[in-house]
Formats: C-alpha cells, structure tokens, sequence
C-alpha cells in the first residue's frame, strides 16, 4: 500500500513538471508595445452619479443665463467647497425640506379640515428652508475667513514692516512672518510663499495665484503692494499704508454692521408703536362711527 502511494505521488510530480515546462515553453512572448499601451493609457473614468450631473448642468445653465450670482461662488470658494458639490448638497436639502412640508402638509389635512392652498405654501416654505438651512453653514465659514483675512492680512503686514526696518530683506521678513502667525490666513500665505521659493518665482505672484484660489480683495491687495515694493517703491510705505487701508476697510465695515443691528432693533420698536396706535384709535371710530346716527 506505501508503495502504491508512494508510485502515485511520483506519478503526480512528474506530471505536473511535464505541465509545467509545456506551459513555460508554450507562453507567449512578452509584448513591450502592449505593456506601454497599458502603461499610458487613460484610466477608466468613474460613472458620475445622477446627483452630481445635475447639478453640474444647473450650475452650468444658471451662469449662461446670468444667474451666477446665485450660486454663491465666492463665498462657497472661500469656504473650501466647490461649486457643483455645493449646489448637489442643496438640492438635497431642498428635496428633504420639501419631503417634511409635504409630510407636514398631509397629517394637516388628516387631523382638520384646511385650505387647498396651504399644503403648497407648507411645501415651498419647507423647500427654501431647506436650502437656506444648506447655505446657512458655507456662509457662516466665509465669513468668518473674509473676518480673519482682514484682521491677519494687517498684522501680517505690519510684522514685514517691522522686520524690514529691521534691517531683514524682503523675501526673508515676509517668511519670517508667515512662520510668526497661526490662523487660516497665515497658513496659506506660508504655503504660497514655500510654494514661491520652490517654483523660483516672486512672492507677489505666489500671492496673486492664492487670490485667484481665493477671491479675497486682502490678497489681491497684498499681491499689488508687494509688486510695487518688487518694482521699486519703498516697501516700509506701502505696507504701511496697506494696513492703514486694511484697517479703515474693517472699521467701516464694523460700522455698517452695527447700523443695521440699531435698524433691526427699532424695527419691532416701531411695530410696536404703530399697534398701539391702531389698539387705540380702533375703538375711537367705532364710537364715532356709531354716535353718527344719534
């Protein structure tokens, strides 16, 4: 029996080195032509959800007919979203907004008996509450960024006064400054000027490119004042008076924010008023109204 066994494991190796030199002998020789045509082929692009189509196709056809500024493209840029990804996330909201007005619309009609109209208002009033509650969010960020750009941007401006005073030159007092600061605004000018001496080229144009990534006037201001002092003007003047500007732009801007607080609280105010008129002359007509016949 163990040499029966011992004859058939003999018998299975030979075979399978007989299977073995036949498939090595018979393989195809290697293509190199069709190893570089797999190597630099295109990648198979991903099927793009119905979602994503969308709204790439409302975002596109809103921008050909004038409505760009709906789709709050600087203020979802700043906030680090893009576009098309933005408005996908709105029309969620607008659809799951719509979704509880319809909900809410049908167990009002189950419980009392209401008004055709009002299911439709309870649907688009939950819809736009939908997407104000979508947008809500993007616009809190951006404007707390625009709030620190405008803040750190003239800080950022005077610490390069200070250090070119100092007697640093000024690619070295502007990175000096960058590395000095925390915050969203230093992080990324450090990374357009890192960016800047890598690539060989002026820190104006590194700070050019970061406002076209991100429309903020401070930036573009930046990259001006830094092109001027590169050409030649006294960089300790005008960064001095880009701060000054800075801060005078943030200043006024605090200032309107607080008239439209002091408007919106005498809003109510004069609601209030205008009740208490309507309170007390009512019940005058009336009197008078009905004296006219005695």
């Amino acid at each position: 029996m163990t040499r029966m066994l011992l004859v058939a494991a003999c018998g299975a190796l030979t075979g399978l080195g007989v299977w073995q030199a036949a498939r090595s002998l018979l393989a195809r020789k290697p293509d190199l032509g069709a190893d570089l045509a797999m190597l630099f082929t295109a990648p198979a692009t991903t099927r793009t959800p119905p979602l994503t189509r969308l709204s790439q196709r409302l975002c596109t056809l809103m921008r050909d007919h004038g409505l760009g500024g709906l789709l709050r493209g600087d203020d979802v840029t700043i906030a680090g979203r893009g576009v098309d990804a933005h408005m996908a996330a709105r029309l969620l909201h607008l659809l799951a907004g719509a979704a509880a007005g319809l909900t809410l619309a049908a167990l009002t009609l189950l419980v009392a008996a209401a008004s055709p109209v009002l299911p439709g208002l309870l649907v688009v009033g939950a819809a736009l509450g939908g997407l104000l509650l979508a947008d809500r969010p993007v616009l809190r960020l951006a404007h707390a960024r625009r709030r620190d750009a405008a803040l750190a941007t003239a800080v950022y401006i005077d610490l390069v006064r200070i250090l070119l005073v100092g007697g640093l030159p000024l690619p070295a007092a502007l990175s000096a400054a960058a590395d000095s600061g925390h915050g969203w605004t230093f992080t990324h000018l450090r990374r357009a000027l890192a960016g800047a001496r890598l690539r060989g080229i002026p820190p104006d144009v590194a700070v050019a490119e970061l406002a076209d990534t991100y429309p903020l006037r401070e930036f573009t201001d930046l990259a001006r004042t830094l092109a001027a002092a590169r050409s030649g003007a006294s960089p300790v003047l005008a960064l001095q008076s880009r701060a000054a500007a800075i801060r005078h732009a943030d200043s006024a801007r605090l200032r309107g924010q607080e008239a439209a607080v002091d408007a919106q609280m005498d809003l109510p105010a004069a609601a209030v008023a205008l009740v208490f008129v309507a309170f007390l002359t009512y019940p005058l007509l009336t009197m008078i109204n009905s004296s006219v016949g005695i």
